[in-house]
C-alpha cells in the first residue's frame, strides 16, 4: 500500500499538491511541537516551588520560541530556493505550520496553569498522546490492525519509559 497515496498522483494539479503539502506541514509542526516540548519538559528539573503561572508561561514561551525559530528558518530557506522571494505557496505553508503548532503549544501550557506542577505530567501525557495517535493513524493506513497496534504499543512503551524515568529522578 505504500507509494499509492494521493500525494503520489502526478495529475492532481498544483492546488491539490499545495493542499497536501499544507496538511503535511500542519501535522509535522504539531508533531515537532509535541516532541520538542515533551523533550524540554523531560529535561527540565521540576521546581516544586514554582507557581502554576510561571510553569505555564515557561511552556508557552518555549513553544512560541520554537514556532518563531521554525518560522524564521522556513522563510530563509524559502527565499533561498525562490530567488529571494517568499512565494504565496510558502506563505500558505507557513500558515499551515502555525495552525498545526499553535494549538499544541496552548494545549501544553493550559494544564500547568490550572494544576501547577501536576499539570506538567498532564501536558506530557497529552503530548505523548498526540504523537502516539498520529503514529497509529499513519501506520494503520499501510498495515493491518494488529501490526498497527503493535507499533502503537512499541511507541507508547518507548515514550512512556522516558516519562517514567523523568518521574523517578525528579527531573
Amino acid at each position: 500500500m505504500t507509494g499509492t497515496g494521493p500525494s503520489d498522483d502526478p495529475d492532481q494539479g498544483h492546488d491539490g499538491v499545495l493542499r497536501l503539502e499544507a496538511a503535511r506541514e500542519a501535522i509535522t509542526m504539531a508533531l515537532y511541537q509535541s516532541l520538542s516540548l515533551l523533550a524540554v519538559m523531560l529535561a527540565s528539573p521540576n521546581d516544586t516551588d514554582a507557581k502554576s503561572g510561571a510553569l505555564a508561561l515557561e511552556v508557552l514561551l518555549t513553544g512560541l520560541g520554537l514556532l518563531a525559530a521554525h518560522h524564521i528558518a522556513f522563510r530563509l530557506s524559502s527565499r533561498l530556493i525562490n530567488q529571494g522571494l517568499v512565494t504565496p505557496e510558502s506563505t500558505a505553508l507557513l500558515k499551515a505550520q502555525l495552525i498545526g503548532g499553535l494549538p499544541v503549544v496552548l494545549l501544553a501550557a493550559i494544564p500547568p496553569l490550572l494544576l501547577g506542577l501536576a499539570g506538567l505530567l498532564v501536558s506530557e501525557v497529552l503530548l505523548l498522546g498526540i504523537v502516539v495517535a498520529t503514529g497509529y493513524r499513519g501506520v494503520r493506513q499501510a498495515v493491518n490492525r494488529g501490526r498497527a497496534l503493535a507499533y502503537l504499543v512499541g511507541l507508547t512503551v518507548v515514550l512512556a519509559a522516558f516519562l517514567a524515568f523523568k518521574t523517578s529522578i525528579g527531573h
